[in-house]
């Protein structure tokens, strides 16, 4: 009986290694996916969430970044980039800076551009999955405007080899 029992526990032990050694990492596109995930109000601010996925894990920059591609005042300097949107009389308007404070679009267009640390996993599986929260501080809408009180985001991920990620929209967001 003794050794019986030695021996269902042994093959059990071995079939369940075999079982999960064959299990193959989780596989994603070299280009960056986002999905939308939340957005939190709290104050003046609001912390916009998305989730994210990379198939070659080369999410985010180094602060020596600056050369090259990613010099000052190349466009791949930033690798996450937010636009704003108003809702104005039923459409969505590209939300303006306009100093004569009408908010047409007459003005610089209001974008964040950020730039994400570095987020290469050490090991051979590069995959990456997770989440990116970011704080638009201090009035995450257009104090200047007084058209609209209905705002949403368009956001974009951009990966060291300057893939772009899919553009997400968030939904509407009251202000």
């Amino acid at each position: 009986m003794r050794n019986f029992l030695f021996y269902i526990i042994s093959v059990a032990s071995l079939l369940i290694i075999s079982v999960t050694s064959c299990v193959k990492p989780v596989s994603f596109p070299p280009e960056p996916k986002i999905e939308y995930k939340d957005f939190e109000i709290q104050g003046d601010s609001g912390i916009l969430s998305i989730t994210f996925t990379d198939g070659d894990g080369d999410i985010g920059l180094n602060e020596g970044d600056t050369l090259g591609s990613f010099s000052q005042d190349n466009f791949f300097h930033y690798n996450l980039y937010i636009e704003y949107y108003e809702l104005m009389n039923g459409n969505w308007v590209k939300g303006t800076q306009d100093p004569t404070g009408n908010n047409f679009p007459t003005g610089d267009t209001i974008n964040f551009p950020f730039r994400i640390k570095n987020l290469t996993p050490i090991g051979q599986n590069k995959t990456l999955k997770g989440t990116i929260n970011v704080t638009l501080e201090s009035f995450f809408y257009n104090p200047l405007s007084n058209h609209s009180d209905s705002i949403r985001y368009a956001v974009t991920l951009i990966d060291r080899a300057l893939n772009k990620s899919n553009r997400i929209i968030t939904p509407l967001i009251v202000k």
